[in-house]
């Protein structure tokens, strides 16, 4: 099966931390937008964490996507524009994102085979 598994996380720059929550309520304020976008992009499943570091903000996301899925950067949808001038407008690329390794992933066999067909 030809997918990934991914959770990185990444730093919100320092005084974008209330344009950071906004840009989570509109998420989950336009979910059924957002799902509508992941068949273009081969994703399984995705996943939006928030923690704090060091008295500083990050958002973590974990994803399980095809390897073959079209880039959120070309995405004719509505909600991935706003999701993109968001992301640019908070993340902080002066900070290198944490990016976790996959070791090993627990999935029962319905799904593997739910993906797999999805996967076509």
């Amino acid at each position: 099966m030809a997918y990934r598994t991914e959770f990185s996380s990444f730093a919100i720059r320092i005084g974008k931390e209330e344009r950071a929550g906004e840009w989570m309520r509109i998420l989950c304020e336009r979910q059924s937008e957002c799902v509508e976008t992941l068949e273009r992009e081969k994703m399984h499943y995705e996943c939006i964490f928030k923690g704090y570091r060091n008295g500083r903000l990050y958002l973590s996301w974990f994803s399980v996507q095809s390897t073959h899925g079209l880039p959120v950067e070309d995405s004719p949808h509505p909600i991935d524009q706003v999701h993109i001038a968001y992301w640019d407008e908070c993340i902080d690329d002066q900070v290198a994102p944490e990016n976790l390794d996959h070791v090993v992933s627990f999935v029962p066999r319905s799904i593997e085979e739910a993906v797999a067909t999805r996967d076509v």
